[in-house]
């Protein structure tokens, strides 16, 4: 069953529903238990378009950044535990400007993306991810990312994930995750308002930008469950795909 033939997919929702006979209300979170998990339904025929983050989200990739920041750090004598502190919701480029202001931070982002792929061996699925992505058509799905484009498409080729025909990196922007501008801009290329699109996110930096750039945005893992921003929250893509129609 195809992206546009009302498919409803079950998600664990982040806050408290009333649930009617074709609709799902979503309230707010002032109830006596506003992090309640409960099921909640969202058709994807009311979305031209579902854009994903990457990181966390399709693929995992903790280590691989991991292991070429700690490098990177090492080599510039940074303490690589402070670099890994210092990078959380931030683009290399951001990173380098804020611990090594005598660098160039074009210049070393770069090399960390270098050395990103060169680590990309240790690269882990989300499970489902894949295959969600890939039902949905590709003029229907794009990927934004705070990743530079070729550390990127190095991800996306060892995971086994196609390219998409639209992807946001973080070159294409001047102001990354949190703030709006990436998902603004997938908007603009889309000329679509911005309750047509559906996001995937893992992280509190993304569901933000998401979210301020007015998309509906669904979490994806751990770090994402009880924002009170999100449409709702799924453990990995599985979950999903599991509760599909037949």
């Amino acid at each position: 069953m195809s992206f546009q033939q009302a498919l409803l997919e079950l998600i664990h929702g982040a806050k408290t529903v009333k649930e009617q006979t074709n609709t799902t209300t979503v309230h707010s979170h002032n109830g006596t238990n506003p992090l309640e998990r409960v099921m909640i339904e969202i058709q994807l025929e009311d979305y031209d378009h579902v854009a994903f983050d990457l990181d966390g989200t399709l693929v995992d990739s903790q280590a691989v950044v991991e292991s070429a920041l700690r490098r990177w750090a090492l080599e510039e004598r940074i303490c690589p535990d402070y670099a890994m502190r210092m990078s959380a919701g931030r683009r290399d480029v951001e990173l380098v400007e804020a611990i090594a202001p005598g660098l160039s931070p074009k210049r070393e982002a770069a090399r960390i993306a270098v050395y990103e792929i060169q680590a990309m061996r240790l690269l882990q699925p989300i499970q489902g991810a894949a295959e969600f992505y890939s039902s949905i058509p590709v003029e229907g799905r794009s990927i934004v990312t705070s990743s530079t484009r070729v550390s990127a498409l190095a991800r996306l080729e060892a995971a086994g994930i196609a390219r998409p025909r639209i992807m946001i990196a973080a070159e294409d922007v001047r102001q990354g995750k949190p703030h709006p501008q990436p998902y603004q801009t997938l908007l603009r290329m889309l000329h679509i308002p911005p309750e047509r699109c559906l996001v995937f996110e893992d992280t509190r930096t993304g569901i933000e930008s998401a979210t301020a750039a007015g998309c509906d945005c669904v979490g994806v893992g751990p770090s994402a469950s009880g924002h009170t921003d999100t449409k709702g929250w799924i453990e990995n893509f599985r979950a999903v795909l599991s509760n599909r129609p037949s």
